[in-house]
C-alpha cells in the first residue's frame, strides 16, 4: 500500500472511530492528514444538522456536537475533563499529576459543560446553510489548531501525545493547509477567523507549556476542543456584524 494512503488510513484510525481494516502505526505520514480527519468528521456532523435545523435549531446543534464527540471516540471529551481538573491546582508537578490521574472532579465536569453546551448554544444562532459550513470549517480549523499545539512542543510524560509531537514536522504543517483552503472557499471571512483562532491556539499552547512544563495528549486534545468553540463564537460575531461572504 502506498505510504501516503497508509498515512491517511493511520490518521483516521488514530484520530477517529471511523472503522478501517488493518493495523496502522503512527509515522510522519500520519500527521499529513490531521485536518482531513476534521473535514470528514465535520461533514458527517453537518449533514444531519442541516436537515434537522429546519425543524429545531437546538436539536440540530445538540445532534451535531454529539456526533463530533462520538466520532473522536470521546477522547477529546476526556481531554477537556482532565484539563479542567488540572486547571484547579497549582504547580507544574501537581498539574501534571492531576491531568494524568483517572479521576474526574468538578473542574473537569465544569469545563466540559462550558465548552460543549456553549458550542451548542452558538450553533443554534446560524441558519441551516451557515451552520452546515461553520461545522465543517470549525472541525478543519480545530484540527489545524491541534497541530499547532504539537509543533515544536516540549512533551511531558509518555503516551500518544509524545509520539505525535515527535512525528509532526514542517511538511505536515504545510500539507494540512489544503482543507483550510476549502474552508476559505465556503466563506472568505473564514480566512480571518481561522487566523485569529490559530493565533489564540498558539497563545494557549504557550501558556500551557509555561504552567505544565510541557505538553501532553490531554493538552493537545483540549486545544482543539477550545479552538472549535472559539471558531463558533467568532463566526457568530462576524455573521452578527454581517461580515459573511458565502461562496458555495
Amino acid at each position: 500500500m502506498n505510504k501516503y494512503i497508509k498515512g491517511m488510513a493511520s490518521a483516521f484510525s488514530f484520530f477517529t472511530v471511523i472503522p478501517l481494516r488493518g493495523n496502522y502505526e503512527i509515522n510522519s505520514y500520519t500527521m499529513y492528514y490531521i485536518t482531513f480527519t476534521g473535514l470528514a468528521v465535520g461533514l458527517i456532523a453537518a449533514i444531519p444538522y442541516y436537515f434537522i435545523s429546519n425543524y429545531s435549531s437546538i436539536a440540530a446543534s445538540a445532534v451535531a456536537v454529539s456526533i463530533i464527540i462520538l466520532l473522536y471516540g470521546f477522547n477529546h471529551f476526556d481531554s477537556i475533563m482532565d484539563f479542567g481538573d488540572s486547571v484547579m491546582v497549582r504547580g507544574k508537578e501537581e498539574k501534571q499529576r492531576v491531568i494524568k490521574d483517572k479521576y474526574t472532579g468538578s473542574g473537569g465536569t465544569g469545563l466540559a459543560f462550558v465548552v460543549y453546551i456553549t458550542s451548542i448554544a452558538f450553533l443554534t444562532y446560524f441558519s441551516p446553510l451557515e451552520g452546515f459550513f461553520t461545522i465543517i470549517s470549525g472541525e478543519i480549523v480545530s484540527k489545524y489548531a491541534t497541530m499547532i499545539s504539537m509543533y515544536r512542543s516540549k512533551p511531558f510524560g509518555e503516551g500518544l501525545g509524545k509520539i505525535f509531537i515527535e512525528k509532526i514536522n514542517k511538511n505536515a504543517i504545510i500539507l494540512n493547509i489544503i482543507p483550510l483552503i476549502l474552508a476559505f472557499a465556503f466563506n472568505l471571512y473564514n480566512m480571518a477567523i481561522a487566523f485569529i483562532v490559530i493565533i489564540l491556539a498558539y497563545l494557549l499552547k504557550s501558556t500551557m507549556e509555561k504552567h505544565y512544563g510541557g505538553i501532553n495528549g490531554d493538552l493537545i486534545g483540549s486545544t482543539g476542543e477550545i479552538s472549535r468553540l472559539l471558531f463558533y463564537i467568532i463566526s457568530f460575531i462576524f455573521i452578527a456584524l454581517k461580515l459573511n461572504l458565502f461562496l458555495l
